[in-house]
């Protein structure tokens, strides 16, 4: 009798023929029967034996030092390309054009910041260097592993992107953050984008 050759997409360990021939769960060639993501394997975060959730707090701490962490960055790329653009032109002049970019740059662009500090970090390590410093980190909530480059860029995005609209941005980023202070402690990002932020 032929090995029956199994398809991710039959019926639970194995094709109808495999079960008949007496294949199944813990025999060869599908190996033991995969434990439900959230029950019983002990590497689930928040289960019994598996990783702890972080909490809100941890959470608020981890983004307001990665606040900090970006104002600086952000002071750092103005005082370089300043002194740039003063080496480069002989002057240190502003116009009224640069100072509106400048302006502009200062309003609008900290959603596309905080963007680019999350999906980098995020699709690198799995934390970002306040989530470093808190000890905290985003794992695919799928199988507790390393994130993929859809979900870094999902959940930077709609965290970051909507801080790009002053004032309402900011509100929305805090209203969906604050989900993350139920049971589950998943912020809408972390829903939409399929992940969970555990302690380490």
């Amino acid at each position: 009798m032929s090995t029956p050759h199994w398809n991710p997409k039959d019926p639970p360990y194995g094709p109808p023929q495999a079960r008949r021939a007496g294949w199944g769960p813990g025999a060869p060639p599908y190996g033991p029967a995969p434990a439900p993501w959230g029950h019983a394997d002990p590497a689930v975060p928040g289960g019994p034996g598996g990783p702890e959730l972080a909490g809100f707090g941890r959470r608020l701490a981890a983004r307001a030092i990665d606040y900090v962490l970006a104002v600086f960055a952000a002071f750092a790329f103005f005082v370089f390309v300043v002194i740039l653009v003063t080496v480069l032109t002989g002057g240190s002049d502003t116009s009224d054009a640069e100072a509106n970019v400048w302006a502009l740059m200062f309003v609008f662009g900290w959603g596309l910041l905080l963007f680019f500090y999350d999906w980098l970090y995020l699709a690198a390590w799995g934390r970002t260097l306040g989530k470093m410093l808190v000890g905290i980190k985003v794992v695919s909530a799928a199988d507790g592993g390393r994130l993929s480059q859809g979900q870094s860029l999902g959940r930077s995005a709609l965290f970051g992107l909507p801080q790009s609209l002053p004032f309402l941005g900011h509100l929305f980023s805090l209203g969906e953050s604050m989900a993350a202070l139920g049971d589950r402690r998943l912020a809408l990002h972390d829903r939409t984008a399929g992940t969970v932020v555990i302690r380490t």
